[in-house]
Order: C-alpha cells, then structure tokens, then sequence
C-alpha cells in the first residue's frame, strides 16, 4: 500500500493469508520443530496460538482450551520467547525486571522470588542478575527473555526463534539448555520455530516443514527421510573432467540427483542422493569408474535436514 493509497483510503487494508490450512498436533513433553524460511508463516501461528492474534477461521485448542473461546486459560499454561525481545527495561537490573513481569503474572511476592532465583540459577545468569540489563549481552538477554518465559512454570513454551540474534557458541549453549533441561528434565512440551535447519534436526523431536503458509511435511527425521525417498547421500571428490558425469549416473535407477561443485583446478566435488545404498553404491562406483572417472574421496551418509528441506521444495 503506497502513501497515496493510504491517504485516498484510509479505511483499506490490503490483506494475504499468513497461515492456511494448517493441521498439525505437538504432543505432550515433546521439542516440536516448525521450519520455514523468512515469511513462511512461523510467527503468525505461533501469535495466534499464544492468543495475542485471533485466528478469521479455524480453531486451535492449546492443552485443551481453545484460543478464541478460552484466552485466558491458554494464557495461564503457557510461555513465550521472542527471537526479537524488545520489552525488557534496559535501566532496571535483570532481576529487577523479573520481579516486575512475575507481578503482572499474578505471583504472589515471596513464590516470584524463589521462582526467580531458581530460573537463574537454571540458565546459569544468577551472577548478572543484579546488574543494569542495558549491559548484558544479547546472549544474556536471551536468556532473561526465558527465565521471563519460565517463571509460572508453563507447561506449554513457544519459542519463536530465539537463537536468531546469537553467536555460535551462545546459540549451541540455548540449544542444549532447551532440550536437556526444559524438555528432558521439566517435562516441557516446546514448540520451537525456526528457520535454522542444523538447530531444528539436532534437537528437535519431531519437524514440520511449513511454505507460504502451509504444511508441506511432518515427521521424525527417519519418517521425512523415507517419506521424500531419500536414504543415502554419496559425496565424491573426482579428478579430471566431470561433463559426462550427470548423463552417466542417470542410467541407474535410483539416483534421486546430482550435484557438482567445482573446486578449481582438477578437482570436483560431487553429491549423489540415492534411494537404496546397498543396490545402487556398486552401481554408482562402477558407471564412474568405467567412463574414466578418478575417485580421491568417496563418503557416505544419511540425508540431513537441508537434504530433506530441498526435496520438499521441489
């Protein structure tokens, strides 16, 4: 909508559909993983989930309670974690701040302080509590945004990207800390978005795969892997020149795709996704080896989420 539109119809939105026909079920105690790119509709869901954006058709129902119908029993069993927190008081302590949001959650005063310093000591900030928030950083900020998430003890938690601004390190440290303290050991059911593929297959028990809105798969890792017929992934290093290549391994049936990437000089790195390793690997080393092709490296392994992201888009 231009400047122009907005001044001759001030009353006219334009609208898009953000999530459309969306099914899924996340189980209780488990790290669920909704993935999608920049837009994909991650966001959308998870505010109308969390009742802070209502939903113009279907129903949602979070631990029982509908969302539209029972806001106020959804709100009571549930966290939220943005990846993009902006309401802290950056003038305040990081305790201080803690105390002031258990009050508009209703803690009572002596429950919110043992609450507080047992969600500190949990993620490992009771050392930074006491110090003015604007000096923290954004790893630690992060980290007080979950201790906020945490501190009525919710069974549900939404964490919408909370790796997005984080170092490496800081990231792995967020990571773990979810899945082996706030799901493993409190029995949290998590639903986790993120558009980070490493984060949601390393952690997550189960992965939807949402696209402009909507679900395209969902499943465990072993199920996404069979249901796109991906079970083996070969990369190769070859000497020499490699234009016969694609043409030639395309005669075995079974050879999902193929994928160089040139090295420079001699050198050609090569990934083959195969449907049946034990079948088609003598097959596959065979055609190359007889149309001249020199092996350096050869290496196989199972198909990993960026694998199964592709193939889901294609």
């Amino acid at each position: 909508t231009s400047y122009l539109d907005l001044a001759r119809y001030p009353w006219q939105r334009n609208s898009a559909v953000a999530v459309d026909d969306m099914n899924l079920e996340v189980r209780q105690g488990e790290l669920f993983g909704l993935l999608g790119e920049n837009g994909a509709g991650k966001t959308t869901l998870i505010r109308m989930l969390s009742t802070t954006l209502l939903p113009t058709s279907g129903r949602a129902v979070v631990g029982g309670h509908d969302v539209v119908q029972e806001p106020l029993s959804v709100r009571r069993i549930i966290g939220l974690v943005s990846g993009d927190e902006r309401t802290f008081y950056w003038r305040l302590t990081g305790r201080q701040n803690l105390r002031y949001f258990a009050a508009l959650y209703h803690l009572p005063r002596h429950a919110a302080t043992a609450r507080i310093t047992q969600v500190l000591n949990a993620l490992g900030v009771a050392d930074y509590a006491d110090r003015r928030f604007d000096s923290y950083s954004t790893g630690t900020r992060q980290k007080f945004a979950i201790a906020r998430g945490m501190l009525t003890e919710p069974p549900v938690l939404f964490l919408d990207e909370p790796t997005r601004a984080l170092d490496p390190i800081a990231a792995d440290e967020l990571r773990r800390h979810v899945a082996d303290h706030i799901v493993r050991e409190l029995g949290y059911t998590v639903l986790l978005a993120t558009h980070t593929l490493t984060e949601a297959e390393a952690i997550c028990h189960r992965i939807a795969i949402i696209r402009n809105g909507r679900l395209i798969e969902t499943g465990t890792m072993d199920e996404l892997r069979s249901r796109m017929g991906l079970s083996t992934v070969v990369e190769l290093v070859l000497r020499g020149r490699t234009d016969w290549l694609e043409d030639a391994v395309h005669t075995i049936s079974g050879v999902e795709s193929v994928a160089g990437l040139d090295d420079g000089g001699d050198r050609t790195r090569v990934t083959i996704i195969l449907r049946d390793t034990e079948r088609l690997m003598s097959a596959l080393l065979r055609v190359i080896l007889d149309t001249g092709g020199q092996i350096e490296e050869c290496n196989t392994r199972r198909p990993t989420l960026d694998d199964i992201y592709r193939a889901a888009h294609a």
